[in-house]
């Protein structure tokens, strides 16, 4: 018996319930950095430049990448609830200096970013300790529902509240306005700390060894993970600037107005909110072989019809609509599918480690994907504008055509997915 069956019922629905709190308490802050143009427009005020406000958003990547390994060592030697307890008072901290940087005179811009930076810090930390943590009371069969319901709630809760936000901020926020929203989001980390204090966890998980070269070599040498890993960072190089690129292109080269662009926006979340409460019923339907594969062939159809779609053609932009709803939608169950892989492939006695592993090579394959398009777009790299089939294609579509085509090309991946071949001699777990 697993210990998430032997906490029953009553015990798996409380750890649940605190996993969608601590969810909603963290959820804020990411949001405000990855996504909201809050602290951007709060670095605006203190004096920074288009370089620091693009560097802020590369922060997470950089460090991700570098970290998430290592932070297994510090995991394994204090424990995931200290871990966990580290990271959100780091946190805290990060955003509370964000919050107070005016009161540094001329180094405020400077105290901003370092903010920033150490907010990033512990996301590898905090990103380690999470799916151990649920491992604990998730059982293979619960792990459908409960992403797609933790996913729902973190876009749902997010989108109102930074809704509202933007409706008090007004056209032109005070500054003391911006540091009192800047460092209560900040302070609410300290409930997500309150909320995985109270998660049940597993005594095996607490004596995984904190050697890491040797948790590194146990997953190495686990075939279908690392076969997951590279198919994941490949497949995350072809699709995760195909949202961000699809914006660009609407309001630089086919003009949208911005109310326009927005509406789009709008319903790429709302494909987004529909890919997280259908991906349950999804999974049990069609299983987790299918629904990965329906996840590779949308992204490439998508950014192939993204590059031959004329712009000049009526009805284009309900066509595009359509495409964003369907791409934000993929992205959202290929989201879910990872994290229930992740935990799948974890072997029993170094699941910090394998969960590590997995969320490294996603990191560093989105920084490649969106590291990539923006050098090529910042130092013009390519043409402006060129023909293809009589058709005028602009330099935006080029990217489109490169997302398809990798994506094609690492379909030669597809027969290493455990959920394609499930028999291994390696450890694999997945919801039957």
């Amino acid at each position: 018996m697993s210990f998430a069956d032997s906490l029953g019922e009553a015990g798996r629905k409380r750890g649940r319930l605190y996993a969608y709190g601590a969810c909603l308490c963290g959820c804020i802050s990411e949001v405000m950095l990855d996504i909201s143009a809050i602290i951007i427009l709060y670095i605006q005020m203190l004096g920074g430049n288009d370089m620091v406000m693009m560097s802020i958003n590369s922060f997470t990547g950089l460090v991700n990448m570098f970290l998430f390994i290592p932070c297994v060592a510090v995991i394994a030697r204090i424990g995931l609830k200290p871990s966990v307890r580290i990271a959100c008072f780091t946190g805290t901290a990060g955003y509370l200096l964000m919050a107070f940087a005016p009161f540094f005179g001329a180094y405020k811009c400077h105290a901003a970013v370092a903010g920033c930076f150490i907010y990033c810090l512990q996301r590898a930390l905090y990103g380690a300790c999470w799916y151990p943590l649920l491992d604990a009371f998730l059982r293979p069969e619960d792990r459908g529902k409960f992403f797609g319901t933790l996913r729902f709630l973190y876009y749902s809760f997010t989108g109102i509240l930074f809704y509202l936000i933007g409706i008090a901020m007004g056209k032109n926020p005070p500054e003391w306005l911006m540091q009192v929203v800047i460092g209560l989001t900040g302070l609410c980390l300290l409930g997500r700390n309150f909320c995985i204090s109270r998660f049940p966890e597993d005594r095996e998980t607490k004596r995984e060894t904190p050697e890491i070269r040797k948790a590194l070599r146990i997953s190495i040498c686990n075939g279908p993970l690392t076969a997951y890993s590279v198919y994941g960072c490949l497949l995350m190089v072809a699709s995760t600037s195909l949202g961000p690129v699809t914006y660009i292109y609407l309001r630089e080269y086919v003009k949208m107005d911005p109310g326009t662009v927005q509406k789009i926006s709008a319903i790429g979340m709302a494909g987004h909110i529909c890919g997280f409460l259908l991906y349950n019923k999804l999974l049990k339907f069609f299983g987790m072989k299918k629904l990965e594969i329906a996840v590779h062939l949308s992204y490439m159809i998508t950014a192939l019809l993204m590059f031959i779609l004329d712009n000049r053609l009526p009805g284009y932009g309900v066509m595009v609509s359509i495409i964003l709803c369907v791409i934000c939608f993929t992205g959202s169950v290929f989201g879910c599918n990872n994290s229930g892989e992740m935990l799948a492939l974890a072997r029993p006695g170094n699941k910090t480690m394998a969960t590590a592993f997995v969320q490294t090579y996603f990191s560093f394959g989105g920084f490649i994907g969106r590291g990539s398009v923006t050098l090529l777009l910042g130092a013009t790299l390519l043409e402006p504008v060129w023909q293809f089939c009589g058709m005028e294609v602009s330099r935006y579509q080029s990217i489109f055509l490169f997302s398809g085509v990798i994506a094609a090309v690492v379909m030669l991946l597809i027969p290493t997915l455990p959920s394609v071949v499930p028999k291994h001699h390696d450890y694999y777990e997945p919801y039957r």
